[in-house]
């Protein structure tokens, strides 16, 4: 596999190995949410792709937590900014 998906769309790699990452992956029937969500994303450090049948992707977290993917699962990923996070909304609540 070179790091893209049917639809082309995953446009991760080997060579992204250190970069931080977001990858949306399909989740096994076990894991589905409780909404019945079956995609997911993890955003983080790619710290390993391993092409082949058996191939996947492992993924620092911020937490420190590890997440590894197997590549058959991938439907998106990109390289993002190391400062690409949402802001957040520090206004008080309403009410």
């Amino acid at each position: 596999m070179d790091g893209r998906a049917p639809e082309g769309r995953v446009r991760v790699g080997v060579r992204d190995v250190g970069s931080r990452v977001v990858l949306r992956y399909r989740l096994t029937p076990q894991e589905h949410g409780p909404y019945g969500e079956s995609l997911t994303d993890v955003v983080g450090e790619l710290l390993a792709w391993t092409d082949g049948p058996d191939g996947h992707a492992v993924v620092r977290r911020r937490s420190g937590d590890e997440v590894t993917v197997g590549l058959d699962r991938l439907v998106t990923g990109k390289v993002v900014p190391a400062t690409a996070r949402p802001a957040r909304d520090r206004r008080p609540p309403a009410g």
